[in-house]
């Protein structure tokens, strides 16, 4: 086990520009959440695209991309890493300003997703790396005041563009003919790629696992190896994986039986949704060999990719790695962990994604009161989370489970306000409540973050970041949004579609005790095959 060496001052501004750049990482993630309603009135699309494109299109391939990208981190330079990726998600944010149609906003969006899943599994892999454990329930949640430094940010800067934008080139020929949402874009992308310069001379590569009992050293070929992970969930590639590995016989029927129950997830959950729309709702985004291609397929195809991408992995990681089976995919915390964050981020993503939507047409908000909102997110959201690193560690010190106890009752005050924030009619309770929702929803991320930390060894600190995030960006990001967007669309109500998506609290209730029972336990391991 090594010292530390650096001064204090310096740590301390590692984790300032992590949070920076995760601050920048919502602010490029979440723009599309205050565009909306001009998204929706020049690209003509509806409340279950501005669902895909807000969650599936980036959730997916931040989600899947983050398995590999998370390995490189663990094995190469998270530096490079994390430079390189913030480079090319800010690019494509600003080409999102470029977009003329549903479709190209999309592929700039799934370019941005690619981009993001690179940043948190580098930057907490680096932080474990300069702050010590009795820290990093505190280190890891005031990182993650980003998240609503980000959010805020995103909605104060995206409708004070778009209103000074309209209030100057209102009726009259605007510079390259850009409309207020283009500008955006292009407003909130380019600082990025100066900030990605930034990190690449000023913050140091810390020896992996310095504080751990035993260092470890990079990946001698790390590109390979995540080339190799990216391969594990594919066809072809898995299949020649599988083989190479001279796994039996009856893991490659299973993963055959995977591709199948995906094709068969795609149609059914495809023709029900199509079903449940009416015909002027059941968006065409074009129309390939005669046959129409809808948003919700797009969408399921999109899942079904997700859910056999995943399952191939799993797989992989099983036969391959031993130690990540168990200390990840075979470890009951873990898997119990993903499902709670899964149920937890469905809510938090889908009343994100349609906050504005819902307040200018329940509550008649202009895009000035994005100011006003950005700000309650900023400081009510950025509170919560930083408490919630002080409090989180406080219970763990009082219980091994006691981050996950804390995350409970977070989690249903979190719910509550939501409730009222979707029950008035008044301007001001909406404003209180959801000043409450905001501060309280994200207190689950840091207490969760940190227990999955506690749960691996140092290699497999940016895997453990990327396989936690798949169950919150593939079923909270993936679907919350969409599903959203869909039963506003079937029903006219968006109201019932809020409730419908801040209801699934009893599910990471139950996900979240079942953690806490066999925490110690799975910890127990982890500190043996450490040691």
């Amino acid at each position: 086990m090594q010292r530390l060496t650096e001064p204090a001052w310096y740590r301390w501004y590692v984790l300032f520009v992590m949070t920076v750049i995760y601050a920048f990482n919502y602010v490029d993630r979440q723009i599309v959440t205050i565009l909306a309603p001009y998204l929706k009135a020049d690209l003509q699309i509806t409340d279950a695209q501005l669902g895909l494109l807000y969650g599936t299109a980036f959730a997916l391939f931040y989600g899947l991309f983050g398995i590999p990208l998370a390995r490189l981190a663990d094995g190469w330079s998270r530096v490079r890493t994390l430079s390189a990726g913030l480079s090319f998600w800010s690019a494509m944010t600003a080409f999102s300003g470029a977009a003329g149609n549903f479709t190209q906003l999309g592929l700039a969006r799934i370019g941005v997703g690619v981009g993001e899943a690179s940043a948190s599994p580098a930057a907490v892999s680096l932080l474990g790396d300069y702050f010590e454990r009795s820290r990093r329930g505190t280190v890891l949640a005031l990182y993650s005041v980003g998240i609503y430094v980000g959010s805020g940010a995103s909605l104060m800067i995206g409708g004070s563009i778009v209103a000074a934008w309209e209030s100057r080139f209102g009726g009259v020929s605007a510079p390259l003919g850009l409309a207020g949402w283009q500008a955006s874009f292009i407003a909130v992308g380019l600082p990025g790629l100066v900030l990605a310069l930034l990190v690449l001379l000023t913050v140091r590569e810390p020896v992996r696992g310095r504080l751990e009992s035993r260092p470890q050293a990079n990946d001698p070929a790390p590109f390979r190896s995540a080339l190799r992970e990216l391969g594990a969930m594919f066809p072809p590639w898995n299949f020649a994986r599988l083989r190479a590995m001279q796994a039996p016989a009856r893991e490659l029927h299973m993963s055959l039986a995977w591709l199948l129950a995906a094709v068969v997830l795609v149609i059914v959950a495809t023709w029900a949704t199509n079903a449940s729309l009416s015909a002027a709702r059941r968006a065409v985004v074009f129309t390939l060999g005669g046959f129409p291609v809808t948003t919700n397929l797009i969408q399921w195809i999109a899942m079904g990719l997700a859910f056999y991408a995943c399952a191939s992995w799993f797989q992989s990681v099983r036969l391959s790695d031993p130690v990540a089976d168990r200390l990840i995919t075979g470890s009951r915390t873990f898997r119990a962990l993903v499902i709670a964050g899964a149920c937890l981020a469905f809510s938090m993503n889908a009343v994100t994604g349609f906050n504005f939507v819902y307040a200018t047409r329940y509550l008649q908000f202009d895009p000035q009161a994005g100011l006003t909102l950005g700000v309650i997110a900023v400081f009510a959201g950025g509170l919560g989370i930083s408490a919630s690193g002080v409090l989180c560690d406080w219970a763990r010190r009082r219980h091994v489970a006691g981050r996950l106890y804390f995350v409970c009752c977070t989690a249903s005050l979190f719910t509550l306000a939501s409730v009222v924030q979707y029950s008035t009619q008044d301007a001001q309770t909406f404003y209180l409540a959801y000043a409450a929702a905001t501060f309280f929803v994200p207190m689950w991320f840091g207490p969760v973050q940190a227990t999955t930390q506690d749960l691996v060894i140092p290699r497999l600190r940016g895997s453990a970041f990327a396989v936690l995030s798949l169950g919150p960006n593939i079923v909270g990001l993936g679907l919350g949004p969409y599903t959203v967007g869909l039963i506003s669309d079937a029903t006219g109500d968006l109201r019932f579609a809020l409730y419908v998506a801040v209801s699934l609290l009893p599910a990471a209730l139950v996900a979240l005790f079942y953690a806490a029972r066999h925490l110690a336990a799975d910890e127990a391991v982890a500190a043996t095959i450490a040691a």
